[in-house]
């Protein structure tokens, strides 16, 4: 236990600078463990013990909240709640597998209280996840993508103060991120007005950080953040897909990300470290500094508003003009998730080298460019962009509508699959499991 406190102690001393998290951990406060105190029991990956699991948290809640070690070992549980004050701490190495049926979607945890119609601005709050001694793995790498089916490592909702911290995802390119910072569903027979008076509304006050995700799905990554007030990201990365991920796409009348910071944030062999996609939603300020890619399509893609059809509000969407991205480096590589609608910016030296994933959406291929910046209804200011290893858009580090390449982007898809689409330009990505070992540090990030 002397080993526990001491540890507890220097997460308090270590972080303290841009975090919106604060911190409420106490390390000489109750700490209890999850298999001698409530007989979870360790290693038994084919036993579901998700109900152990929430019984557990439910009791230290009950006892006014404290620390819940997860001793390193391998456990099999989903769909869990945490409450007000409870701090999850995973011992180093520890594999923890989400409960995840066929033919379902399945979280690990959730930070949110369960909705009630009787209380509908139900929250909780000051509550944490974080690595003891170093980081945990979230493990569902050993599924297949099917259509219906999908996982997070943790679903964001109504929450205020909260941290996640040295979670590793190991994916097989699955569908959804591994964190999804959204709005509740239920809430939206409420009005905007109708939640002005709530204390939380969705995700607030909250930091994620020394979090990783390895095979990432091209149209997901580590982090989704629909809605959220008061958010820092830090020391992100993501092997494939986008790491950072603020397109505020759900169908939801309380989407909209507000007083976001980021700082250092890695993709490699994705689609970029940054998207910026504001669908409909009206959305505040953001300010992110550090992004690094390595053989990604971009470092970060600035989309136009894209409304939904279906979207409760018709019109387009923005972020604040006074948003800033900066410091900013793109090194080229050939193993880049690029999506079918972009290949006109290929250029035709690269088209052999292209290979179609089983969707028929994406395809593994070069970098194109260190930004591109497509926004209409809105403006970031994108400062200090630098790019390595590239030999075509040199001159072209930040990519907009008027110095994008002509032509029918369509045709150009058509006339690539006429003449090199066969057997070998195919993956097999997210169509077969594959087992790899997640390592202990990347090329773009610090331990």
């Amino acid at each position: 236990m002397k080993k526990v406190i001491l540890l507890l102690f220097a997460f308090l001393s270590v972080y303290s600078v841009h975090a919106q998290y604060t911190e409420t951990m106490k390390p000489k406060g109750l700490t209890k463990n999850l298999v001698k105190d409530f007989g979870v029991k360790s290693n038994k990956s084919d036993l579901n013990q998700s109900q152990s699991v929430q019984d557990a948290v439910d009791a230290l809640a009950n006892l006014g909240g404290g620390n819940l070690v997860i001793p390193k070992g391998e456990y099999l549980f989903g769909d869990v709640y945490l409450k007000s004050n409870i701090h999850i701490l995973v011992e180093e190495g520890t594999i923890l597998r989400p409960y995840w049926p066929e033919g379902t979607k399945a979280s690990l945890f959730n930070f949110t209280s369960k909705f009630s119609a009787k209380n509908p601005s139900a929250y909780i709050e000051n509550v944490s996840i974080r690595g003891l001694k170093g980081r945990f793995v979230v493990d569902y790498s050993n599924r297949i993508r099917k259509k219906g089916e999908g996982c997070r490592a943790i679903i964001i909702s109504m929450v205020k103060n909260f941290l996640v911290q040295d979670m590793d995802v190991k994916d097989n390119f699955s569908t959804y991120c591994g964190m999804v910072i959204s709005p509740i569903k239920a809430h939206k027979k409420f009005t905007v007005e109708d939640t002005k008076s709530w204390e939380v509304s969705r995700a607030t006050r909250g930091t994620v950080r020394d979090c990783r995700h390895f095979n990432a799905s091209p149209g997901y990554g580590l982090v989704q953040i629909h809605g959220a007030d008061g958010v820092h990201f830090e020391n992100l990365y993501s092997l494939g897909g986008v790491t950072l991920r603020l397109e505020t796409g759900a169908n939801n009348p309380h989407v909209g990300v507000f007083n976001i910071t980021g700082k250092n944030i890695y993709n490699e062999n994705g689609r970029s470290a940054l998207m910026m996609g504001p669908h409909s939603a009206k959305n505040g300020k953001v300010v992110v500094d550090g992004i690094v890619s390595k053989s990604s399509t971009y470092a970060v893609n600035i989309g136009q508003a894209g409304v939904k059809h279906d979207a409760p509000d018709q019109t387009p969407g923005h972020f604040s003009n006074d948003s800033k991205v900066t410091n900013i480096h793109a090194i080229f590589g050939k193993n880049a998730q690029v999506k079918n609608q972009s290949i006109h910016f290929v250029p035709e030296e690269y088209y052999n080298d292209l290979k179609l994933w089983p969707d028929n959406k994406f395809l593994t291929g070069p970098s194109i460019s260190a930004v591109n910046n497509h926004a209409e209804t809105y403006s970031v200011t994108v400062e200090n962009v630098t790019m390595e290893g590239f030999t075509y858009n040199n001159d072209k580090k930040i990519l907009t509508a008027e110095n994008s390449p002509a032509g029918d982007r369509w045709k150009v898809w058509a006339k690539w699959k006429s003449d090199f689409l066969d057997d070998a330009h195919r993956t097999q990505n997210a169509a077969v499991v594959v087992e790899y070992e997640i390592p202990t540090s990347t090329d773009l990030q610090l331990k």
